[in-house]
């Protein structure tokens, strides 16, 4: 008995050897295409899939194993997929993605592991070229847009009527009276009607808004998978949106140890998307951030008073004395609005009660440094200052509810 087991053994292999070469061969032969977008767009920090389709020129159903590398900017870093793909069939497959943060890069190819029965692998790359891009969170945009749509239609027929006033704005001429101001004579009307004629002219409607970020070394670290800098991008555009549509004019601009241009004031579609091309490529410097070149970079550029919204984090004790000089510079003119973006480890240090010596030394230095922020914003609000306080998650909604409340009492 035992002299018919090699030869049933020895058999047997050949056997598997041969269906594994002949395997090798269907597979060898097989083309696999793997067709994807050539551009992936994805929002900061919010989750979202990429799609790609594969079909094969195989006659049997194919075991793959696909695996994806994904650059630094998005999570995860490595996908690998199981499917079954049959003949004639396109195989879709969603890889959830996340961007963590902003920029552009090239995908890798992906590699495709296939098999028939088992015995027999082959490893290919397949897809074309791709990049992904990380732009500032427009999802948030697009559902703010669907609620201030829901709003502007209760007020549907709603007309705003023009308050007359010393501002910008030409309203109509008109006949002199007794007490007008001879700066509002109109000298071509009345040489032609012969008689005199005022200019009059009404309260502006549209305000000009400047949003300034942040871009120093305070900026650089990370909250919730992205940093703090990204969520001030995020919230410079979510209220640039809003600003649009209240028809007021914005602009924004960043800062570190130098002030960057930006983007010049301006209204509509087009500037909405020059202002989120720009914030894509705004990145974090381990810098210093000078509030006093910021601020006299500003009094050089601004003519009007203007609402400038600075999306910051406030400075420790011993450099809280540049911010202060820059609101003062800032304040007689325009309107200072300082969105800080708050350490909720920090306060929970402060108020946390230490049970041993360590955590009674962690506790005074993270006391010390609270008071003395909130020492900082008692005086930047007694110099002419609006200070808001925000975790980074929530910058964008709560300098929505800032712009709204100086719009609504009328402080521009």
């Amino acid at each position: 008995m035992a002299v018919w087991i090699a030869p049933i053994l020895a058999a047997a292999f050949i056997a598997l050897l041969a269906a594994a070469v002949v395997e090798a061969a269907i597979l060898r032969r097989t083309a696999v295409t793997l067709d994807r977008q050539p551009r992936i767009a994805l929002p900061l920090d919010e989750a979202d899939v990429a799609a790609i389709r594969i079909t094969t020129t195989a006659t049997r159903p194919l075991r793959m194993l696909v695996r994806q590398r994904w650059p630094a900017i998005v999570t995860p870093r490595s996908q690998s997929v199981h499917a079954i793909c049959r003949p004639r069939e396109v195989l879709r497959v969603d890889l959830a993605l996340r961007g963590i943060a902003r920029g552009m890069n090239t995908v890798e190819p992906a590699y495709a592991a296939l098999t028939m029965f088992g015995l027999a692998e082959r490893i290919l790359p397949v897809g074309g070229p791709t990049t992904v891009h990380v732009l500032p969170n427009l999802r948030a945009v697009r559902r703010l847009h669907k609620r201030l749509n829901d709003f502007a239609l209760r007020s549907l027929g709603a007309r705003a009527s023009p308050r007359i006033g010393k501002g910008r704005d030409f309203d109509r001429l008109r006949d002199y009276v007794v007490d007008d101001d001879f700066r509002d004579i109109a000298w071509h009307a009345s040489a032609r009607h012969g008689r005199l004629i005022v200019r009059e002219f009404r309260l502006d409607r549209s305000q000009e808004i400047l949003l300034c970020v942040d871009r120093g070394h305070r900026m650089a670290a990370r909250v919730e998978q992205i940093t703090r800098l990204d969520h001030a991008v995020n919230a410079a555009v979510l209220i640039s949106y809003v600003c649009n549509r209240m028809e007021d004019k914005f602009g924004l601009l960043s800062f570190a140890s130098a002030t960057e241009n930006g983007v010049a004031f301006g209204r509509g579609a087009a500037q909405l998307r020059a202002l989120t091309a720009y914030t894509s490529g705004v990145d974090a410097a381990y810098e210093h951030s000078d509030y006093l070149a910021l601020a006299a970079a500003l009094r050089k550029r601004l003519r009007h008073r203007t609402l400038i919204l600075i999306l910051t984090v406030l400075p420790e004790r011993e450099d809280r004395f540049d911010l202060l000089r820059a609101v003062s510079m800032l304040a007689p003119q325009h309107l200072p609005l300082i969105v800080t973006l708050i350490d909720r480890n920090l306060r929970a240090a402060a108020q946390l009660l230490p049970s041993n010596r360590a955590e009674l030394s962690r506790a005074l230095v993270a006391r010390d440094l609270w008071l003395g922020r909130v020492e900082l914003m008692r005086e930047l609000r007694s110099r002419g200052a609006l200070v808001v306080e925000a975790t980074p998650e929530d910058a964008g909604i709560e300098s929505i509810n800032a712009y709204i409340d100086v719009k609504r009492r009328q402080l521009l």
